[in-house]
Formats: structure tokens, sequence, C-alpha cells
């Protein structure tokens, strides 16, 4: 039956909840004090309540996508297109609402878009570190410290790569000099070559 079978219209229900700030007001005046303390509330509303939408958005966009999928017509970003959505936002979309509930996690949706991107790339090297990243205190520090090893990786794989051509090259070099008979002036060059190497290596 699909998500269309079982939707409801969401309502908005504002909490009437005390509201709680952690944000120092002391060198405003109490009349500035007061309107920031307001804005911070209606904001706080309207971020959860867009939290919620893109949750509600993310299941749509789903079940669209399966259908057009199912379709095989290749439409879904004209639909969408015709909607008024951008393909970047409407990826984003799908990518939080799948990662949500393949990790079974809600702190997708405090993540900005960057982190859910690096998230998606993440997942492909290693999908185990996505649970450490959302379980972290701060995600975007772990993605950092991952990045960072990745790049700490590749350096050493790199450098590794060029030990073993060198290696390679060497022993091509010593089964040449085993195999073949010099005169004196291409020993001597030889030998002034493979010093070169030695001052610039050690």
């Amino acid at each position: 039956m699909g998500l269309l079978a079982n939707y409801k219209k969401s309502e908005v229900l504002i909490k009437k909840e005390k509201f709680e700030s952690n944000f120092d007001y002391n060198d405003f005046n109490q009349e500035d004090k007061e309107n920031l303390l307001e804005l911070e509330k209606k904001a706080a509303h309207t971020g959860n309540l867009l939290k919620e939408n893109l949750k509600e958005l993310g299941d749509v966009f789903l079940e669209a996508h399966k259908i057009f999928s199912n379709n095989k017509n290749g439409m879904f970003g004209k639909w969408y297109e015709n909607l008024g959505f951008k393909k970047d936002f409407v990826y984003l979309c799908l990518d939080r609402r799948q990662l949500s509930i393949q990790y079974n996690s809600n702190e997708i949706y405090k993540l900005p878009d960057r982190t859910i991107k690096d998230i998606k790339k993440i997942e492909k090297e290693n999908g185990e570190l996505v649970f450490e990243i959302l379980e972290s205190e701060n995600p975007k520090e772990k993605i950092k410290e991952f990045k960072d090893n990745l790049i700490q990786n590749k350096i050493e794989k790199e450098k590794n790569l060029k030990k073993e051509n060198i290696k390679t090259k060497l022993n091509n070099l010593l089964k040449f000099i085993n195999v073949n008979d010099f005169n004196d002036e291409k020993l001597s060059n030889l030998e002034i070559l493979i010093n070169n190497l030695e001052k610039e290596i050690l």
C-alpha cells in the first residue's frame, strides 16, 4: 500500500512548556533581552518543525523514488523539479531519511548538510564508523579525525609504493650488472651514479 495509504497531514503543535535558554544575554538591555529570548524561542520551535518536515519529505521522496524506479522511466528528476525542488535538496532529504532508518537515529536531523554528505562518503569506506560518528558528542570532530587518518594512510601507502618501485628498479639494476661485462669507464659512471643516489637518500 505504501506511504500514501496511511499518510496523515501534520498538525503544528506548539508546546506550552517552559522555554530555557542557555545563551548569555547579560550585555543587552532588558527590552532587547526579552525580544531576543522571544526570537530564540520562535527559532527553536521553527527549527523543530523543520526537522519534522524534513522527515516527512524524506518519506515522500523515498516512496516516490520507489514508484519511479519500479516504472523505470527516469522521470523522478522531472517530477520533483515540477514541484519546485532542487536535486541537491531532494537527495539530501533521501540520504537523511535512509541514514536515520538504517542507523535508527534521529541525530541525523540535527546535523548540517555538509556532515550528511561526509557521512555518506564514509559509509562507503567504513559503515561501522557511522555508528561511532552518530554516537559521538561531536560528530564533526569525529569526521575530521577520520578524514585525517584517511589522508595519513594515503600518504603512507604512496610512500610504501615508492619504496617498492625503487626496490624493484634496484633489483633489476643489480641483475643487469651481474649479467653484463662493463669496461672501466662504464663501471666508474655506475659508481658515481650510485654514490650520488646514496648521498640523496642518506
